[in-house]
This record gives C-alpha cells, structure tokens and sequence, in this order.
C-alpha cells in the first residue's frame, strides 16, 4: 500500500512541473510585446497610364490565374503556357466556389482594360472580358472552366483603343545569385 502512495506522490508531481512549465509558456506568450513593425507585402503591380495608340505587350502584364473547374492543375498548365508567352506570373489557384465560368473569361477591375484584352485573346475567341468589383490576385485575373483546352494563336500585342490605365508588374530589386 505503502508503494502505491509513493507512485501516486510522484505522478501528482509531475503533473504539476507540467502545468507550471506551460502556465509559464502561456504568460510569457500572452504578454509578449506586439510587434507592429510586421513587414507589409509590396505590391507585385503599379497602375500605369497607357495612352490611345500605345502598343501593350506581354511582358507588361501580370496575370493570375484561377480554376473553376473540376480538372485538376489546369491553373498551373495555363500559368504556365502564358509565361512562356512572356506573360508575368501572378498567383494561381481554385476560384471562389460560387464561380461558374464553362470556359474561360478575363476579370479586371478597370474598364477598356487593354492587358485584360491582350490576355483574352490569348484564350481564344469570344473569351469574355469582365469588369468585376472583386481582385482574386495581382494583375489581370483568368478563371478558366472545364470547357478550356489550350491557348489559341493570338497576337504578341495589342493597341489601347483609348487612354487607360495598366497594372504593369513592379521590376524586382533584388540581384539574381551567381
């Protein structure tokens, strides 16, 4: 009897070094000062003025890209045919789960959008152009639909047809490592 009572002396112990060690975490957690110097992200694109008549080129133009649809890394394949067009890679991911799009539409949040023209091209014919009150990541936003098969032959440029503004990608400072 004598032994049980030592073993249980010893577990109350224990369990007590074990709640003083995590009451000691937790305050020290709980009154640790806020750091409010956090690093805010850069912006990946800067609106440009694009004047009537100016040639908008790919290599201006941030695009995202997002699948509505049930086919799995349709996004990346998509981001990944646009960049080798020169295009620059934004985010890529699903759409927001109330998206419904059958093939593909181009989102911007600016009117007569000359990047969001260049890039709709570059999905094909009748690829829509929508102005929409909602950024899904920088750039242009593509959502492309189980009905999108591949890029089509597209011009390498486009003229703004009026004085507009482009979201051209922010050049990184960084230097590349040799």
């Amino acid at each position: 009897m004598r032994g049980r009572h030592i073993t249980t002396g010893i577990t109350l112990v224990v369990l007590l070094a074990i709640l003083a060690v995590g009451a000691v975490i937790g305050a020290k957690t709980l009154f640790a000062p806020i750091d409010n110097n956090k690093s805010t992200p850069s912006p990946t694109c800067t609106p440009k003025t694009v004047k009537k008549g100016q040639r908008i080129h790919p290599h201006q133009v941030q695009v995202s890209v997002f699948n509505a649809g049930s086919h799995a890394g349709l996004a990346q394949r998509t981001m990944s045919k646009l960049a080798k067009r020169g295009f620059r890679r934004g985010e890529v991911g699903n759409a927001p789960s109330s998206t419904h799009v059958k093939r593909a539409q181009v989102w911007t949040r600016l009117h007569h959008d000359p990047a969001a023209t260049l890039v709709a091209r570059q999905l094909g014919k009748g690829t829509a152009v929508e102005v929409k009150h909602v950024n899904l990541g920088p750039g242009v936003d593509v959502v492309i639909g189980d009905g999108f098969r591949t890029l089509a032959k597209a011009p390498k440029a486009v003229v703004a047809q009026r004085s507009s503004s482009v979201c051209t990608p922010v050049r990184s400072t960084s230097t590349p490592s040799s």
